[in-house]
């Protein structure tokens, strides 16, 4: 503290009276702030409240941020990378092998139901047998149970060539897609 500022405190404590200070509370505002200051302290401390503060500190912020340096993002780091960045092209790539799953096994039981043999012949007039009753059908099963001709053997394995084949590209187009935006993403990070 200064001795003006002690001063001021002390004729405000009424310890001192002076016509110094006075002169130099009219002619110096620091001092005249500190006053108002000292005043605001003092109501608060004897809860009058009756005096508000009123502080402007607008232009010390402003000041304070016009002097703060600017503080560039850091890059990601491989482990930000791997739990952040990279959780959506494996949530995408992993929503895009689940329907291609689906549409494959949609294809393999669509031709499995088209090979089943007409039912009209059946002994039992067309109509479906109950399961697990004579001559029913079995709850699970692969297997069928009329011989397959050559021909109907040879189309049945070059439908399942197609489809091995739409499965394979489906599956290299995934991959490529995953390389390009890699590619993008590289490119990205070292600009």
């Amino acid at each position: 503290m200064t001795q003006q500022q002690e001063k001021v405190s002390a004729f405000m404590d009424g310890e001192i009276d002076s016509s110094e200070i006075l002169d130099a509370l009219k002619n110096d505002p620091e001092l005249q702030g500190q006053w108002q200051r000292y005043h605001v302290i003092r109501s608060g401390l004897r809860k009058e409240a009756s005096v508000a503060p009123q502080l402007d500190i607008t232009s010390q912020v402003a000041a304070a941020l016009d002097n703060e340096p600017t503080v560039m993002a850091p890059k990601r780091s491989g482990w930000r990378k791997m739990f952040s960045g990279s959780v959506t092209p494996f949530a995408r790539q992993s929503g895009q092998l689940a329907v291609a799953a689906s549409v494959a096994m949609a294809v393999i039981l669509g031709v499995q139901q088209f090979n089943q043999p007409d039912q009209v012949n059946s002994p039992t007039g067309g109509a479906t047998p109950l399961i697990g009753t004579p001559g029913g059908l079995a709850p699970v099963s692969l297997e069928q149970s009329r011989p397959v001709s050559r021909t109907d053997m040879a189309t049945m394995m070059e439908k399942k060539r197609k489809i091995n084949a739409l499965i394979s590209d489906h599956e290299q187009q995934v991959k490529l897609k995953q390389a390009k935006q890699d590619d993008n993403q590289a490119k990205r990070e070292q600009q």
